[in-house]
């Protein structure tokens, strides 16, 4: 029996397909199956497999590692597609030929430790097609770099790092890797001279060979990396002074790492005209002289280095205009002179610095006003700032062993404040009270001074408190009862004060060594004996 179409439906009908038209022609393609186009057409050409050549070069990496803790290359099964299922191994879709090799070994709760054990393979050579090769803190991969890896022309990545390679840095091989733009040989035991070799390569963006043996000086033909950007020799025994050029014709480095070395000489003030530093590090040599004056010019640096050196003179009062800085290591050096007075406005990003064990003198109190953030005056504020105000950012302060005089001043805030050293200087006056509100502080040393008065009891409200050394002042009277509170204080000395009375039977107090409190007038309780009934 025919269908009746009424008149009204016959009518509608082209409207509703015009409608269904617009709407398919606004919806997105439809998603193609796998193997199909998006019209449902032929299949698409399934992945080249891995190519014969590339498979046997991996096989004969994997025959070079006797030992395999990381479980990486028992995914190398020996199928014929290594493009597939082989962990760490990346192919050319469409040629088949491997472009990546990338092992790292997987961490582990320490002690415990996963690594591979044995050689690198020459059939890694082979590899002609590879960009990146990666093989990171296998921790027992050692020998030498074969010869063979000249041939990776096209590699734009060698990171071979945290192992046990050594012999030379096998410059005539690095040469011949024409497209090498980032090179890590850090945590390895290779020795001998700086390759000069590397100069040859200008693509190099990244240098890091820290970690290693390696002696002598940084070869002249490195001026040529005029695109380097990172550059890391730090932990060696390289010696020498810092060249010049650095700072002349590397102006695309950023960072820059020469410490624990024995570098020696003056820092280059050339290294003032690097626009894109952001962190030198340079500690732990033998640089003499004092820091140029024109430090402040690297207006992007994050973080300066340049502690345990043999710098003399006074601390440049440029570098206390660098807005981005939040780490400065100025320590062990022969510095002198006044504590810097121009903080405030200038180091507006201060995290943490140190200027331990030198010669600065200047008052303590001036000091911390000299840091404090400029706050506005309330009617009922003091005009002279007697209560200081810590940066909010600023975590670690060490101005130990200096000559610093003056006070402690009152302090109105500091919950960022995690370290603070003072010790060993000629600081005066008494522990202020307003001291509890460092609420952050985990450390504080103020020992080996001139501090005189009592111990306020307000301190017990420290509660993030871990250290506490007040050794080798003047203090008299109780040590507070109600440091008992104190529950994470794990360490503390009262020795060489004038102290008497009863030390608080709680923990750590009566658990502490007794030269914890030796030194003082009548400290009696545990670990000391006990005290005398009156």
């Amino acid at each position: 029996m025919a269908m009746q179409v009424s008149k009204k439906s016959r009518l509608a009908a082209p409207s509703a397909l015009l409608l269904l038209l617009v709407v398919a022609a606004l919806l997105p393609p439809p998603r193609a199956e796998a193997g199909h186009d998006g019209a449902g057409g032929d299949d698409e050409p399934p992945p080249t497999p891995c190519s014969p050549a590339d498979r046997a070069a991996l096989l004969g990496f994997k025959a070079g590692v006797t030992v395999d803790t990381t479980g990486i290359l028992a995914t190398w099964d020996g199928g014929d597609d290594c493009c597939g299922a082989w962990e760490g191994v990346s192919c050319d879709a469409a040629t088949g030929r491997v472009v990546a090799l990338q092992l790292e070994a997987p961490p582990l709760p320490p002690p415990r430790r996963s690594y591979m054990e044995g050689a690198l393979s020459a059939s890694l050579g082979g590899l002609e097609f590879l960009e990146t090769l990666v093989i990171r803190d296998m921790a027992r991969i050692g020998g030498a770099i074969p010869a063979s890896l000249s041939r990776l022309s096209r590699l734009k990545q060698l990171y071979l790092e945290g192992s046990m390679l050594a012999g030379g840095v096998p410059g005539s091989v690095l040469s011949g890797m024409a497209s090498l733009q980032y090179l890590s040989l850090a945590g390895n035991r290779f020795e001998g001279k700086l390759p000069p070799e590397l100069g040859s390569l200008p693509g190099l963006v990244q240098i890091n060979l820290a970690g290693n043996r390696l002696s002598g000086e940084v070869p002249p033909s490195y001026k040529n990396l005029s695109r380097l950007a990172y550059l890391d020799l730090s932990n060696n025994l390289l010696s020498g002074a810092i060249p010049a050029f650095f700072g002349q014709q590397l102006k695309s480095l950023a960072m820059l790492d020469l410490s624990n070395n024995g570098f020696s000489g003056e820092i280059p003030a050339s290294l003032c005209g690097l626009r894109n530093l952001t962190d030198l590090s340079l500690h732990h040599n033998k640089l003499t002289g004092v820091i140029p004056s024109q430090i402040g010019s690297i207006s992007s640096l994050n973080s300066l280095s340049i502690d345990s050196n043999l710098l003399v003179g006074s601390i440049p009062e440029s570098l206390f205009g660098l807005q981005k800085l939040w780490n400065l290591n100025l320590s062990r050096n022969g510095l002198s002179g006044s504590l810097p007075p121009g903080i405030r406005h200038g180091l507006p990003s201060l995290v943490s610095m140190d200027l331990s064990h030198n010669h600065l003198v200047g008052g303590i109190d001036h000091f911390f006003r000299s840091i404090s953030p400029a706050r506005r005056l309330t009617k009922n504020a003091s005009s002279d700032m007697s209560v200081i105000f810590l940066p909010r950012q600023l975590q670690h302060l060490d101005l130990s062993k200096n000559s610093i005089t003056g006070a402690l001043p009152e302090f109105g805030a500091g919950a960022s404040l995690r370290w603070l050293d003072v010790s060993g200087n000629a600081i005066g006056g008494q522990i202020p009270s307003s001291v509890w509100r460092l609420v952050g502080l985990q450390r504080l040393d103020i020992s080996r001074n001139k501090i005189r008065g009592t111990i306020p009891a307000s301190m017990a409200a420290m509660a993030s408190l871990r250290w506490l050394d007040i050794s080798g002042n003047a203090l008299v009277g109780r040590i507070p009862d109600s440091f008992a509170r104190m529950a994470r204080l794990r360490h503390a000395s009262f020795r060489g004060n004038k102290l008497c009375g009863k030390i608080p039977q709680a923990r750590p107090f009566n658990l502490l060594p007794a030269a914890a409190y030796a030194g003082n007038l009548c400290l009696c309780g545990k670990p000391l004996p006990p005290c005398r009934q009156i």
